[in-house]
């Protein structure tokens, strides 16, 4: 019996313009790439460490370099991969996710077929995506927005002693619709219901994460006062109660490498329809490679925010369209639909 073969590599993906948000700035993101090969097949997957997570590429390089590839001798399902990857106990969540993408990759490419076929998709064609405005001096971010003018949706950070020059700005160069992302920048329920009643009167879709994910009471306070709908990002990794989850927000954020494995996240996203959450799927920084595993999520979702591969200027793979509707789609090619440039 042949076994799989693994390969990994670092990579620094580099932003197009430096990149703020209420807590942090970078001009570029060291990510990790794995390879699994079997049978001359090669399945590809991304991990994307993020700091406030304690993640390090040297954390999920350990991961990698620590995996016996006879574990995936008697795996044959999705079901199955996330289950022994469960046993595994790997608590770096970004490396854990690109491990198993990596296998429906390879899986879905030795069946011939892309993944969301075999998912039982209808169609390639996710919702429109969001573009991410980060936060800079006003000028700039107006700037911003005139140089994204192909994008249906604009998603502008906040968190600033400013936003409200920020957002009148914006609204003076475009009538498209925003979302908001504070990224818990407001710190008391106070504050959040002033700026959410201003952001009422500026046509905003919704507002992710007002206030630090430490605040969960306050949040359900802030939903009861709230005009605008209220989205999960920090305040939802991927083990959550979701019914309680509801009481302090509208919408959960659901990112992969929070959430460290797509089998489980489409059985999360589900349960959360049922409940009568809506759902976005997000992103990391990330090359179109891990942003098409979040697109076939996204073929299920009410919002998607995948626009990590188009803030970066050296995407290494190619594949993940946004079509001239702004809507996220996937490739026709077997498994992702993703190749090396």
């Amino acid at each position: 019996m042949s076994h799989f073969k693994i390969r990994w590599n670092h990579f620094a993906l580099k932003l197009k313009h430096t990149f703020t948000i209420s807590r942090s700035s970078r001009t570029e993101v060291p990510v990790m790439f794995i390879e699994l090969e079997k049978d001359g097949i090669i399945g590809f997957g991304e991990a994307s460490p993020n700091a406030r997570y304690d993640e390090t590429p040297e954390k999920v390089e350990a991961v990698f370099a620590g995996l016996n590839p006879e574990i995936f001798d008697s795996v044959n399902t999705p079901e199955e991969v996330e289950q022994a990857l469960d046993a595994l106990n790997i608590d770096v969540h970004c490396a854990r996710f690109a491990i198993e993408m990596a296998w429906l990759d390879w899986w879905a490419k030795s069946q011939g077929q892309p993944l969301w076929k075999l998912w039982g998709a209808e169609t390639p064609v996710g919702p429109v995506t969001s573009f991410t405005i980060g936060i800079d001096t006003v000028e700039n971010m107006v700037l911003k927005i005139k140089e994204a003018d192909q994008y249906p949706v604009y998603k502008v950070k906040l968190g600033t002693d400013h936003d409200h020059e920020i957002i009148k700005a914006i609204r003076s160069v475009t009538d498209k619709p925003i979302r908001v992302d504070a990224n818990e920048g407001w710190k008391t329920v106070e504050q959040a219901v002033e700026e959410i009643d201003f952001l009422n009167g500026m046509d905003i879709e919704l507002i992710e994460q007002p206030m630090p994910s430490s605040q969960f009471n306050d949040m359900v306070v802030l939903k009861s006062k709230a005009t605008v709908p209220l989205a999960a990002d920090e305040s939802f990794i991927g083990d959550e109660d979701l019914e309680e989850l509801s009481e302090g927000f509208h919408v959960i954020n659901i990112k992969l490498m929070k959430i460290a494995s797509l089998v489980k996240a489409k059985r999360v996203l589900d349960n959360a329809h049922a409940l009568g959450l809506k759902v976005m799927i997000g992103c990391m920084i990330e090359s179109s490679l891990a942003n098409a595993a979040g697109a076939l999520l996204g073929l299920w979702a009410d919002y998607v925010d995948l626009d990590g591969h188009v803030l970066i200027s050296n995407d290494p793979f190619t594949g993940l369209t946004i079509n001239g509707k702004g809507q996220i789609e996937l490739s026709h090619e077997p498994g992702f639909g993703i190749s090396k440039r």
